[in-house]
């Protein structure tokens, strides 16, 4: 893909080098059969389901990691822009959830005794963790592969044709939408602001627990695919 279709940084920027790093976990999360059979519509409908159930309780998580990075951004400047695009990206997968919850059959009492699988578990505590004892600058690393990827994937299955009747069509336009698309660019933005500020050692922090969720996020799409549960 192109940079513009990545939302790659200009080179030399933090942002752009720690994509750069991730390129292999970038190939293998293209690869996943999950993505691959969504964006044909043969995925089948209990992966789906298993899928979006686990990615509500993820959320549920997610946005506590994002109110606790925006608490810790150096100027209100910065906590204002952080949270206009955490409320973007929030707002627009909540209405995504909402409708494929109805779709497939989920109530909100499914989504409530949800427990999460063990990849998503230790996902969102790797996220929770990170954001409660780590600067705002490697907290802020940390959060932004989830957007970043799911833009990256969201474009990539935008652009091939579209197939009649797939049932997962709105996930497709959910994240290849310019909302979305703005959000993430914005988070790209905030982390390259922080990594300007930050020392040579957070630097370095910033980049592995950037390359870690991104680990996590082809471990959470692999998951679902498998059914993951607990295993005892």
């Amino acid at each position: 893909m192109d940079a513009s279709t990545q939302g790659t940084e200009p080179t030399g920027s933090f942002a752009a080098a720690a994509w750069d790093r991730i390129a292999p976990i970038m190939a293998e999360i293209e690869a996943l059969p999950l993505l691959q059979r969504l964006s044909d519509g043969t995925l089948p409908p209990e992966v789906f389901r298993h899928y979006i159930l686990q990615d509500a309780v993820y959320l549920k998580h997610y946005a506590r990691c994002l109110a606790i990075v925006a608490a810790k951004a150096p100027d209100n400047a910065q906590v204002l822009r952080f949270l206009g695009s955490a409320q973007k990206a929030i707002t627009v997968e909540q209405g995504l959830h909402a409708g494929f919850l109805t779709q497939f059959g989920i109530t909100s009492a499914d989504v409530t005794s949800a427990e999460p699988s063990p990849a998503g578990f230790a996902y969102t505590n790797f996220l929770l963790a990170t954001a409660y004892h780590s600067s705002y600058a490697v907290a802020l690393s940390s959060i932004l592969p989830c957007f970043w990827i799911y833009w990256h994937v969201g474009e990539a299955i935008k652009n091939r044709p579209a197939i009649e009747g797939n049932a997962f069509q709105a996930w497709i336009n959910t994240y290849g939408d310019p909302q979305f698309a703005a959000g993430a660019r914005e988070v790209i933005a905030l982390t390259d602001i922080a990594a300007r500020a930050a020392s040579p050692v957070e630097r370095a922090q910033m980049t592995d627990v950037f390359v870690r969720a991104s680990q996590y996020e082809w471990m959470f799409w692999d998951s679902a695919w498998r059914l993951e549960t607990w295993p005892v």
